[in-house]
């Protein structure tokens, strides 16, 4: 068993290592290489059969069914795609919706009754003269009068609920509304006209007159003529008169408080007496309220606390105190909280404990027209 053995490792070593071969071995060793050649044969006819069926034809084939024939399908139905004719999607319907002729600056008249009667008031007493030119903004300062005074331009948020406070407290007051305000909201026009309120006019589209706004001097603005100026005052009263039938008062307002004497004397041509608010110079105190001012950081916002103690005390300490005073209040706000109306029954209230009547504008007007004595107007033509 170790002769056997010891000649296999021989063999081993001559065949791998390439020793010369002992004689006693020759023939194990040629024997042991035609064995190790054989093994060869076969392990490479199998590694040939092997590797030479993975190209076979039928292998192909199927390889390419598998994997080669889908992109071929896609290809072909992609390009059957491309070639078909192009049919945009048919527009869709749209109803038919018939708008409005919108007219810009055209509001249509409220259909009204041939003059109701209760529409049908006493004619308005025929004032007394006064001298053209002038700006009615204060009364007798020998009386205790006061008017409260309203202006009108485009809002009515707060127009309700003024008339309801003057009504429960027996005030009639002077209102200014421009022709637009009255077209917009004819049943609160109609309102205080039942209410027994003064009505005057603020022009029909509420413009401004003046340069003031740029330079702070009242320059009358490139086409404001007397042309101008006289067909917005007639145009606003025809719309009143439209809404009402009945004229308006012959007293009108400026608006932004933009006129100067030349655009007075054209108003009082067509007989109109310009009426503004009360100023005393003196002490740098005036009776308009700010109720317009919205922003709570601009420099002439009042709160409306301040507005009430503002109108209450004006005058305190002088012979004249209030007397005469003319408050410019309007009938819209923009403000969301910290309304000035809202302080009317205060107002009103405070007023009158100070011994005050409240009156509208043409009865401060009459007073100064009779004058002090009685006996002659008081009213100045350089007003």
């Amino acid at each position: 068993m170790q002769g056997a053995v010891e000649s296999e490792w021989w063999v081993q070593r001559c065949i791998i290592r390439g020793e010369p071969v002992p004689g006693h071995l020759t023939r194990l060793v040629k024997r042991r290489q035609g064995e190790l050649q054989a093994q060869r044969t076969v392990l490479r006819a199998r590694d040939s059969t092997v590797s030479g069926s993975l190209f076979r034809p039928a292998l192909v084939i199927r390889w390419g069914l598998l994997f080669v024939a889908p992109l071929v399908f896609f290809l072909f139905w992609y390009s059957r795609l491309s070639m078909l004719p192009y049919s945009p999607p048919l527009p869709v319907e749209k109803p038919v919706i018939s708008m409005p002729e919108i007219r810009p600056g055209v509001i249509p008249l409220p259909q009204l009754p041939e003059k109701p009667s209760e529409m049908i008031l006493p004619e308005i007493a025929k004032l007394p003269p006064f001298p053209p030119g002038a700006d009615l903004s204060r009364g007798p300062t020998w009386e205790q009068r006061i008017s409260l005074t309203f202006d009108g331009g485009a809002e009515a948020n707060a127009t309700e609920e003024i008339l309801d406070t003057l009504k429960s407290n027996g005030v009639l007051a002077t209102m200014f509304l421009a022709g637009q305000y009255v077209r917009r909201y004819p049943d609160l026009v109609r309102r205080m006209i039942q209410d027994g309120h003064e009505i005057g006019n603020h022009t029909f589209s509420h413009p401004r007159l003046t340069s003031f706004a740029t330079n702070r001097r009242h320059d009358t603005l490139p086409g404001v003529t007397k042309a101008f100026v006289q067909h917005e005052l007639r145009e606003a009263a025809r719309a009143f008169e439209q809404v009402t039938g009945r004229p308006m008062s012959p007293y009108w307002r400026a608006p932004y408080g933009e006129h100067n004497r030349e655009i007075r004397q054209w108003a009082a041509e067509i007989g109109y007496l310009h009426v503004g608010w009360t100023r005393d110079p003196a002490v740098g105190e005036d009776l308009d309220t700010r109720d317009w001012v919205e922003d709570p950081d601009s420099p002439i916002y009042y709160r409306a606390e301040q507005v009430r103690e503002r109108i209450l005390t004006f005058g305190d300490g002088s012979a004249a105190q209030a007397n005469g005073g003319i408050i410019l209040l309007h009938l819209g706000t923009q403000r969301t909280h910290d309304r000035v109306h809202r302080e009317l029954p205060v107002i009103i209230d405070g007023l009158r404990r100070k011994g005050y009547a409240l009156v509208p504008v043409s009865e401060l007007h009459r007073a100064l027209a009779l004058g002090e004595d009685g006996k002659g107007s008081a009213f100045a033509a350089e007003r």
